[in-house]
C-alpha cells in the first residue's frame, strides 16, 4: 500500500558536489513513478514501475499533471488525482495500483482546468488553478480533495495561472500560496490557440489561501517570458521554469530557461554557453524540480536537461532526448526522456546517471516519485 504521506516530494557548482558527497552513498529508493502518457489515441494516467508493465486508466483527453492523494478518511485505498491539460475540462479521482477510477468530475459551468493542483499542509483542502471561461479571469479554486466540490474561488493574481506552490508558513499559520500566472489566455472554444500574444502580461503572485488576499505580484524585465513551473529549495528560494513566447525565431534561441525568486527579488538566468548554442533550443522549459541543492529543468525541444544552483550558478547541460517529466525523492531524482529514464543519486559538478531504465511509454508533461511503503 502507498503510504500516506506518499505525495510529498521528497552553492554553487560546488555546493553541489559537497551534496554529492552527502548523498552518494545512499541506497536509492525503490522507482515507482506516477504520471500520465499517450498511447495511440488514447491518454492514460498511472503507474510505471521499472520492469513492469505500465498500469493505467484511459483518460477522456490529456492530463498535464498527476498527482497522488493521501487515502480518504476511513480508508486504506490509494488516490490520485488527475488533472486536464488546459484548457481542461475534467478531473479524476483513481486508485493508482489498481488503474480503477474512483469519482469523475465535470468541471462547473464557465470554468475550465488550467492543468494544475495541490493539496495544503494537512491535507485538508486541494487548490486547483483555472479560468473563468467569461472573462479570462485565472482563478484559484479551493475544492474537497473527497468529493473534489468546490468550496471557494478567489483571483490568481493574473491571467492563465498555471502551476501553484505552497510555501511553508511559522507555526500557527498556514502559509502562504505562489502562483505561476503564465499571461496566456485559452478558451475552450479555440482550444490550445493563445489568444493574447503581443500583450500577455505574466507574473508570479503571493496569495494569502485563507483570504484570497494578493499580497505580492512579481514580474520579469522581459514581458515575452512566460512563467510556468515551479519547484523550492530548502531555504525558500524558488525556482520558476519559464517559456519564451516571442515573436522573432531569433529572440526564443537566446531566452532563458529559468527564473529564481529569493526573498521580493524576481531575476531571470541566463543560459549555460553548450545550452544557449544548442540547434534545438526555443526558449521552451518543461518541468522543474530541486534536488541535491540544485534546480533541474528540462527542455524537451532541445533534449537537454539544465542544472542551476539554488544561488544561480549553472551546471553543464545532461544531453537526454526528449528530456520532459522529472521527478525527486529523498536525495534522488529521474528524468524521462523519449526512450530512457535516468536516475540520479548525486550531484557531482558534471552529473551522471546512476541507473537508466528503458520507457515503453513517454511520460507526459510532469511526474510524481512516490514513496512505497
Amino acid at each position: 500500500m502507498l503510504a500516506r504521506r506518499q505525495w510529498l516530494f521528497g552553492a554553487a557548482a560546488m555546493a553541489c558536489h559537497s551534496a554529492w558527497g552527502r548523498t552518494s552513498g545512499l541506497q536509492p529508493p525503490p522507482v515507482q513513478v506516477l504520471t500520465a502518457w499517450n498511447q495511440g489515441p488514447r491518454s492514460w494516467a498511472g503507474v510505471w514501475t521499472p520492469n513492469a508493465p505500465v498500469r493505467g486508466i484511459a483518460l477522456p483527453a490529456r492530463a498535464h499533471q498527476v498527482l497522488a492523494l493521501p487515502p480518504a478518511p476511513g480508508s486504506r485505498t490509494p488516490r490520485a488525482l488527475a488533472v486536464a491539460r488546459r484548457p481542461g475540462e475534467y478531473l479524476l479521482l483513481f486508485d493508482p495500483l489498481r488503474a480503477r477510477p474512483l469519482q469523475w468530475h465535470t468541471m462547473e459551468e464557465d470554468r475550465y482546468l488550467a492543468g494544475h493542483a495541490m493539496l495544503n499542509a494537512d491535507a485538508s483542502a486541494l487548490f486547483t488553478t483555472e479560468t473563468d471561461a467569461a472573462t479570462g479571469q485565472g482563478l484559484v479554486v479551493e475544492r474537497d480533495p473527497r468529493t473534489l466540490s468546490k468550496r471557494r474561488e478567489f483571483s490568481s493574481g493574473g491571467i492563465g495561472p498555471h502551476a501553484l506552490l505552497l510555501e511553508p508558513g511559522t507555526p500557527g499559520t498556514p502559509g502562504t500560496l505562489l502562483v505561476a500566472n503564465g499571461g496566456i489566455l485559452n478558451l475552450p472554444e479555440t482550444g490550445r490557440r493563445k489568444l493574447n500574444l503581443g500583450r500577455m502580461d505574466s507574473n508570479l503572485a503571493r496569495l494569502d489561501p485563507a483570504t484570497g488576499t494578493v499580497l505580492a505580484i512579481y514580474r520579469l524585465d522581459d514581458p515575452d517570458l512566460s512563467l510556468r513551473h515551479l519547484a523550492c529549495a530548502p531555504d525558500g528560494t524558488v525556482g520558476i521554469a519559464l517559456q519564451a513566447e516571442h515573436a522573432q525565431p531569433a529572440q526564443r534561441a537566446t531566452a532563458p530557461a529559468m527564473a529564481l525568486l529569493a526573498g521580493s527579488a524576481l531575476r531571470a538566468l541566463p543560459l549555460p554557453a553548450p545550452a544557449n548554442a544548442a540547434p534545438a533550443w526555443d526558449g521552451y522549459a518543461g518541468d522543474i524540480v530541486h534536488a541535491n541543492a540544485c534546480f533541474w529543468v528540462s527542455a524537451p525541444h532541445a533534449g537537454l536537461v539544465l542544472g542551476w544552483s539554488a544561488q544561480g550558478v549553472a551546471l553543464p547541460p545532461l544531453v537526454l532526448p526528449g528530456a520532459g517529466a522529472l521527478a525527486s525523492h529523498a536525495g534522488h531524482w529521474l528524468a524521462g526522456g523519449r526512450r530512457e529514464a535516468w536516475q540520479f543519486s548525486d550531484t557531482p559538478p558534471v552529473p551522471r546517471a546512476h541507473r537508466r531504465y528503458a520507457l515503453p511509454t513517454v511520460w507526459d508533461n510532469h511526474a510524481q516519485w512516490l514513496e512505497a511503503s
